[in-house]
């Protein structure tokens, strides 16, 4: 398996993921009625060791996992900062600023959040490039109580895209991981692409 991307694959995976991300922007800002702003993609790959290590301060975020599967198959694991987090959970069920939420909602906001993301990250991807894959429902994920095996996923293409929301600061990561050779089916469509 190639390691690396060339800066072409990189350019044409970051200019798709774009289009993408915009369109995943346009759909959180239109449900939670405030404007969002994106960075541009930057790419990373790393092995599943590599990937532990980008978790950083995991007290500091939320994360979920989202199976996929089809001309590829693999996992999209979608980390958002607990801060903001509240304030999304709360725009995006329009409660008053007095209104407590539980963590059950809390939790259940997050996920739609993150599967809006990984949906858009993914599967706007794979329209793009014409390859067939579904996806499960995310569900909440603790890397430190279960990190990644080593053995499970050979790649991970690493897509930091921040989100600006005018009412919270929050701040999303999304990491595509390849069982098999999804990297190599995702390089060969780029290829085709090109």
């Amino acid at each position: 398996m190639n390691p690396t991307l060339s800066a072409d694959h990189e350019d044409s995976l970051k200019e798709l993921l774009n289009i993408s991300m915009g369109q995943a922007a346009c759909k959180l800002a239109t449900l939670l009625n405030h404007p969002v702003t994106l960075t541009i993609p930057s790419i990373d790959i790393a092995s599943p060791g590599q990937l532990m290590e980008m978790f950083g301060d995991v007290k500091a975020n939320y994360y979920t996992r989202q199976p996929f599967f089809g001309q590829m198959s693999g996992e999209v694991i979608t980390q958002l900062t607990k801060q903001g987090g509240h304030t999304i959970a709360s725009d995006l069920l329009a409660l008053d600023d007095d209104q407590v939420i539980d963590s059950q909602t809390l939790h259940d906001s997050l996920l739609e959040v993150s599967n809006i993301l990984s949906g858009a990250s993914l599967r706007g991807l794979c329209e793009q490039i014409e390859l067939d894959t579904r996806t499960q429902p995310p569900v909440m994920y603790s890397p430190a109580r279960q990190p990644i095996p080593s053995n499970k996923w050979q790649q991970a293409i690493i897509l930091h895209v921040s989100f600006l929301i005018e009412s919270a600061s929050f701040e999303t990561k999304t990491i595509i991981c390849f069982a098999e050779d999804g990297f190599n089916v995702i390089v060969n469509r780029l290829d085709e692409w090109l």
